[in-house]
């Protein structure tokens, strides 16, 4: 072999030790021990500028998460279910998870790795990265990216954002389809901002049935979860007695 082909297959060879060292499924998370968790905010920082770039990015971040769902995954990924490398490892290694991410179309590691960025967020030079790997998670069809993608375009108010100056209604529908598209999926959070979307009128009427429906799907897909927490916050307050203040007199 030449050197030069020796160079290329050493290459492609480290891109997929590092993959496969991220992707060995249950018994890698067995070996991480509880506590506080390290972010490598070297790495992390490196994976600013080439993120950007990334063509499936430039593609997925300006639409609507719905819209885009699944749009970036490769047939052959259909066949063969990517693995979770767990936010623990995309905050010691971002590096390595964002090949897993980018090369190697794992949804679920752009997924950890924004979850990484988003609790690591003062060690991040660009906040809305996170937004960036939530919309391609979205995009490469793992679901729960569609509902943190336009959870963040709901609350974030990020000056960056493609969302920002967009018509109000436009975007509330946006959302709304999302947080329907994760619910359908059984995505807990999903059902939980549905339920949200439904109470105060945001991209759909404002139904208290539908509501309260919403929530309790979050619930009965995980009750230990946050999301549920949050849904049985909002039926609190749906069933709250008006406010004595506003009381006539």
């Amino acid at each position: 072999m030449s050197p030069p082909r020796r160079r290329l297959a050493g290459r492609i060879l480290a891109s997929l030790a590092a993959a496969l060292a991220l992707a060995r499924g249950p018994a890698a998370r067995a070996e991480e021990a509880p506590g506080t968790i390290i972010f490598n905010k070297a790495e992390a920082a490196g994976i600013g500028k080439p993120l950007r770039q990334d063509p499936a990015l430039l593609r997925s971040f300006p639409a609507c998460p719905a819209d885009t769902f699944a749009r970036e995954r490769p047939v052959w990924r259909r066949a063969f279910a990517p693995r979770r490398p767990t936010e623990r490892r995309c905050a010691r290694e971002p590096a390595a998870c964002f090949v897993l991410c980018t090369r190697w179309s794992n949804a679920p590691a752009c997924f950890d790795l924004a979850l990484a960025f988003e609790h690591h967020s003062l060690d991040v030079p660009d906040i809305l990265d996170k937004e960036r790997l939530y919309a391609l998670a979205c995009a490469g069809g793992f679901p729960a990216g569609c509902t943190n993608r336009a959870a963040g375009i709901r609350n974030g108010g990020y000056a960056a954002d493609p969302f920002r100056d967009a018509p109000r209604a436009d975007t509330d529908a946006c959302l709304a389809r999302s947080f329907r598209l994760d619910c359908d999926r059984r995505g807990a959070w999903g059902c939980a901002m549905l339920g949200q979307a439904y109470r105060l009128g945001e991209g759909v009427p404002a139904e208290a049935s539908r509501a309260r429906a919403a929530f309790d799907m979050a619930c009965a897909i995980n009750p230990d979860f946050a999301a549920c927490a949050f849904a049985k916050r909002q039926v609190a307050e749906m069933d709250a007695p008006p406010d004595s203040a506003d009381d006539p007199p």
